[in-house]
Order: structure tokens, then sequence, then C-alpha cells
């Protein structure tokens, strides 16, 4: 099941119980989805172009489409049959690109540029982007390493460009009701928050097709597609299933973990965390992947603890998504766009405790001060509070459109560099301390990692 139709299956789910009444104990609540701005005229849309056009950088065109709030220009690629399906999208009125992205960016009628390539590619092609005067929306991960993120931050600042990073869940309803949430201290304080994203299917797992038509040197450029990664020769698996490979990606902790620790910084006003401990392997697909399989990571973020997990071996488990674990209360945050708060119950176990002393003595005890009270509760047990959200539009469609909202304001939006190369970083700790088996831990002067 692909992300998208999984998000809205489980949504679907959720509000489809809820409007049958099916949801027991505690109450529902839809919010409206925040409307898309008017499309704008021609002249004042954003022209854009694509550079890496697979499975993320088809749904980005669609999302762009649909903000009404761009003008599609050129996409490029290094197989054609990208760049057919991308003709496809447009009723042929994009220009095509066939492994040349410098000539895109050499276009003066080009804005901004949507760059969706593996990862192995994204600091290369965001220097040149900056350096060619485009504002640039890349995909999460921002890096491919933490030394990456300091030099796009660098180049962003000196060329006043702008830079936002597509972990698009932050521009939903739902995160920016979570983050409202526990900034108002219904929660009380957070110290522990868990995250899970899991999945069981060959595609899940990233043995996504290969194109039946792929023929190196007619209709894919291996040359250009391997850039700066290490040389090998030419293997298709390697193009069309990257992310299990280290020279191109980061494996779980880069794809599923940056959502998530982008998620968990957003709602938390966080930035770093101070250390992280990793552990993981290869448990059940063997085949032929470099990068876990089933990968857990223990953040320490000074005033709370995050403890993070994925496997590509089971998805059955209910609750993905992230719970935040508060004196006053929880929040959990589910993939899809269901989210349930619940106020805690504090009693005392005085009774429990006591029960092994002597009858009076247990007596003199409860009268004394307000152990009595204590032990009965705070009243009623609370019930939950569901909140369920359209998924329409898509965050994607929303990131976009705050993308090209910040274009034409010349005003950050949330998801910088720095927000990028900080949420990476802490996925980059994650497999550094797996592929180490040690604890990694954050240097904030030098903005880096380091074993200790």
């Amino acid at each position: 099941m692909s992300k998208s139709t999984r998000r809205e299956f489980m949504l679907q789910s959720a509000t489809t119980a809820a409007g049958l009444g099916l949801i027991l104990n505690g109450n529902w609540i839809t919010f409206p989805s925040t409307p898309l701005p008017k499309p704008s005229s021609p002249n004042d849309r954003v022209d854009l172009g694509f550079i890496g056009f697979g499975i993320r950088g088809n749904i980005l065109l669609e999302a762009a489409k649909e903000t009404g709030q761009a003008n599609l220009v050129e996409v490029c690629d290094c197989y054609l049959g990208h760049l057919e399906r991308a003709k496809e999208r447009t009723d042929g009125k994009i220009a095509t690109n066939f492994a040349q992205y410098k000539k895109l960016l050499d276009r003066n009628d080009i804005d901004a540029v949507v760059i969706a390539t593996p990862d192995h590619w994204h600091l290369p092609i965001v220097l040149d982007a900056l350096s060619a005067g485009k504002d640039v929306y890349i995909e999460k991960p921002m890096t491919h390493t933490i030394e990456d993120g300091p030099k796009i931050i660098e180049a962003a600042r000196r060329t006043n460009r702008i830079v936002q990073v597509g972990s698009q869940w932050v521009s939903c309803d739902q995160h920016k009701k979570a983050r409202e949430i526990v900034a108002s201290g219904k929660l009380g304080k957070v110290t522990k928050v868990t995250a899970s994203y899991n999945r069981n299917s060959c595609t899940g797992s990233w043995n996504y097709p290969i194109p039946l038509d792929l023929q190196e040197g007619v209709n894919f450029n291996w040359t250009e597609w391997i850039g700066p990664a290490p040389k090998v020769p030419y293997n298709p698996e390697r193009v069309f299933r990257y992310r299990k490979y280290w020279d191109y990606s980061g494996g779980i902790s880069t794809d599923l973990f940056v959502h998530l620790i982008t998620s968990i910084h957003f709602i938390l006003g966080a930035q770093m965390p101070k250390s992280v401990v990793a552990s993981g392997g290869i448990l059940f697909r063997n085949d032929g992947r470099e990068v876990p399989d089933t990968l857990d990571a223990l953040f320490d973020y000074g005033t709370f603890c995050v403890n993070m997990a994925s496997t590509f071996n089971s998805a059955s488990t209910a609750g993905q998504g992230i719970q935040l674990l508060g004196t006053d209360g929880s929040l959990s945050i589910l993939l899809g766009g269901a989210m349930t708060e619940l106020a805690e119950y504090k009693a005392e176990g005085y009774g429990y405790s006591i029960d092994s002393w002597p009858k009076a003595m247990q007596d003199a005890f409860m009268n004394q001060g307000n152990h009595r009270q204590e032990s009965q509760g705070t009243g009623m047990r609370p019930e939950p509070q569901n909140i369920a959200f359209d998924d329409k539009p898509d965050a994607t469609v929303l990131h976009l459109a705050n993308f090209f909202d910040s274009i034409r304001k010349r005003q950050s939006g949330y998801e910088t560099a720095e927000v990028g190369h900080h949420a990476a970083a802490a996925g980059h700790m994650v497999n550094l301390s797996y592929r180490t088996g040690k604890r990694i831990t954050w240097d904030s002067v030098s903005s880096t990692a380091r074993e200790g």
C-alpha cells in the first residue's frame, strides 16, 4: 500500500467509525480542512522546474498543479519514461530535459525548482540551484550526510534564496493543532515520546518495480544518475530501489524517521537531541539490501526522551504515529490524520501500599493531610477527545502552497534549511549509532555529531 493510499485509508477508517458511532468511550470532533488560496493568474504564479521525476517527483508535480500557484515549465530526469509520464500529466505542455539538470537551471524563465532525486544528489543540485538564483524545494531528507547541512545553510544565506524541505506533515492541520495543544499546557510537561512507522510489503520495503523497457544508454543515463556516488557497474536495482543502499540513502532513518523527527521538532519546539543510541538489523528482507529492515532508536533531548521504531516486517499493530506523554495528559497523533487527547487520571495507590500495616496505623495515615482524597483520585475518569481532520487538501499540496507563498513574500516558512539540517542530522545520528554500535552525541558548536 502506498504512503498516500495508506494515509487515506487510515483517515477514512477513523472518520467512518466516528460517523457511525463505533468509537467506544469519548467524543469525536472533525475539523474542516484549511482551504487553499485561490488560483493565481498566470503572471502571478511561480515558474517551476522539476529535477527528478520518480515516485515522489510525480506526486509533487500533481500537487503543484493542485495549488493553482505555479506554472510548470520543465522537468529533468535520467529515464525517458519518467519524462513521457510528465508530458502525459501536463497534456504535453511541459518541456522535458534528459539528464542535463544544469541546462534547466540556466533558464531565466524558471524561478524555483523542486528537487526529488535520490539523496546522494541533493547537495550538489541544491548548491547549483542556489548559485543559479533559484528558490529550492528539496525533498526530505535534505542531506545524505551530516556535513552537507551547513553547506546548504550557508549557500541559502549567501544567495538570499528560499529553501524549503519537503517533510510535508508540518503543513497539515493535524500537526498545527497538536502544536497548539502542547503550547496551551494541557498536557503538562511532556517528558516522553514514542513514535513508530511500520510496513509489511515488498514495495513498502522499497522493492519498487523496475520499468520493463529500461535500457542503459538508450532511454536511461546511468553515468548521470550515479553522479557523485561511488562508481559501480550499471545495476537497475540500485536505481529504482536506491533506498536499500548506503551509497544513495540512509534507509529507514532518513526516509521514515526523518518524517517523525521533523514532526516532533515542530510540535514540541525542539531542535536537536543531545544523544542517540540505535540498534536493528536485516531480520527478514534478505534481498540484497544493505540498510536494516528493523530499526529502534532512543533520543535524549534533555527535557524529554523519544523511543522511535520501525520494521518492514509487520504493520498490523494499532496506533502507528507519535504519542506525547505529559504529566497532565497524553496526545496520540496517528498516521493518517486522526488524533486522540486524553487527560491524566491520578490516584495514589495507598490501599495497595499500606495494606500490610496494622489497621489502626492505616487509618491514622489515611487521616493525615490529603491522603484519603488523593487515594480517591481526581474525580471521574476523563473521556478521550478524538479529533479527525479532512485529508484534502493533501499535506503535500499545503506544503507546496506554503513554499510558493514564501517565494512571493520573500519570507521563509517553517521548514528552512536549518530545520531540514537538524531533522536529517538526527536521522544520520541513528545510522551512525547503528553502524558503529556506539552512542552518538551532538556538538551544537560545530553542528555535527561524534561518538561518546
